[in-house]
């Protein structure tokens, strides 16, 4: 058996999220920490994801290909090049620069076409989250091999899909869930029926936007799976992918809220839902949140 881990990643990026935030439906601590702003930055969280790739053995064999979407670093792009080819325990580091359509979705398709005849196993995962766990390919392995109809194992969680997105996205009560990141693992055989019903697996292939790229990538891979019906499944008791910048500053991460930080959610969310409404109610309750956190 032969597994293939995808890392997508690009030289540029600018979005700044301090902390993992709560979000979902379940709701848990998936809207995850990032501050990865220069290229400095994004060679330097790759190199750690080699180091976690060496501390956390996946417990099976696997190479790992790291998919980057082109946007003219010189610097970055040399960085891969040099890398390309690196023996690690257990397998190889392969390098890949393409056109930067799609994001990461677009990366994960760009890698499973090259390399479908290869690989019996796909794992996919974004460069600024990072695989914790002693085994975690073992672990999924088994879940999937277990898990009747199962179609894609996530390893991050899933959530129901809010009623904004259904139109946009195509869907109904029926295929309304994601896999968060489209972080996880399937087979070659149901990616190649994805790929053959739809030509590719999913992603938005016209100019960078995030949200369509979520619509037509994110969500639409995870519907994929659903309409040639197959399952999606978590991996809800134990936690196996970490945001790297929590990682990174030894921040202890979980999964999902106690039920204090439940309700106070919920209470912040419905209070922003009322004063949404008046941009000056807004401002007030939004410096209102910014004092309370410095105390």
């Amino acid at each position: 058996m032969k597994v293939a881990k995808i890392i997508s990643t690009c030289f540029k990026r600018g979005r700044v999220r301090l902390e993992t935030q709560l979000t979902g439906d379940p709701l848990g601590y998936f809207s995850h920490s990032q501050n990865f702003t220069s290229v400095a930055d994004t060679i330097n969280l790759i190199k750690y994801q080699i180091e976690m790739e060496t501390k956390y053995n996946p417990g099976v064999k696997r190479d790992i290909i790291i998919v980057n979407g082109d946007v003219g670093s010189v610097e970055g792009n040399k960085f891969l090049e040099e890398l390309n080819n690196t023996k690690i325990e257990g397998g190889k580091i392969l390098t890949i620069t393409r056109n930067n359509t799609g994001l990461s979705f677009g990366s994960f398709d760009y890698a499973f076409q090259k390399f479908q005849n290869d690989y019996d196993f796909f794992f996919f995962i974004e460069d600024d989250m990072i695989t914790s766990k002693k085994d975690y390919l073992k672990i999924g392995l088994n879940k999937f091999n277990t898990i009747a109809d199962c179609g894609f194992v996530a390893y991050i969680g899933i959530s129901k899909v809010s009623k904004g997105w259904w139109k946009l996205a195509n869907l109904n009560k029926h295929n309304a869930y994601v896999a968060y990141g489209g972080c996880g693992l399937s087979s070659t055989r149901i990616l190649k029926e994805i790929v053959d019903k739809n030509g590719c697996l999913p992603h938005y292939n016209k100019n960078i936007d995030q949200h369509n790229a979520i619509a037509f990538g994110e969500i639409a891979l995870s519907r994929s799976f659903i309409e040639l019906g197959y399952k999606l499944t978590e991996i809800r008791d134990e936690i196996l992918v970490t945001p790297a910048y929590d990682l990174m500053r030894g921040i202890k991460y979980k999964k999902y809220p106690n039920l204090k930080e439940k309700l106070i959610w919920f209470f912040k969310f419905n209070v922003y839902r009322l004063v949404s409404k008046s941009e000056i109610l807004s401002k007030i309750y939004l410096s209102i949140l910014k004092k309370l956190k410095k105390l």
